[in-house]
């Protein structure tokens, strides 16, 4: 099937389908006029892909989780793909956590302003992600 088919069957842009076919995750053959021909499988192959770029897998890691999908469209319990999301949760959690704590500046910022009641309250908070994140405010 031809790109523009293939887009619109996932919902997935033609570039997009060119970046994947150009990083290899998406194996296609050149027709005679040059353009790309994509086999039926590939709306599925799409479809995998998107699901691991959802969960916030970067290609390299999405190319190495491919190989790991059963028939049946599930990811398999190998090693390496186990490992991999292992690691994104560690990541997210360690996002979350950092996004908790920003969250208790603010509203605790919130509190002091709106108990201060004088405009420049926010220097408090603008000082403690300055030290944070180890710049000057």
């Amino acid at each position: 099937m031809l790109i523009s088919e293939l887009a619109t069957r996932t919902g997935v842009s033609s570039r997009a389908l060119r970046h994947y076919d150009g990083c290899g995750l998406l194996p296609s053959r050149r027709r005679s006029n040059g353009y790309r021909d994509f086999p039926p499988e590939a709306i599925e192959r799409v479809r995998r892909i998107r699901l691991l770029l959802e969960v916030g897998l970067d290609l390299v890691a999405v190319a190495s989780l491919l190989p790991c999908f059963a028939e049946d469209g599930r990811l398999a319990p190998c090693e390496p793909a186990q490992e991999r999301l292992r690691a994104q949760i560690r990541s997210i959690d360690a996002s979350m956590a950092t996004m908790r704590e920003t969250r208790r500046m603010l509203v605790a910022e919130l509190g002091a302003e709106l108990g201060a009641g004088e405009p420049g309250a926010t220097a408090g908070l603008v000082a403690e992600v300055g030290a944070a994140s180890g710049r000057p405010a």
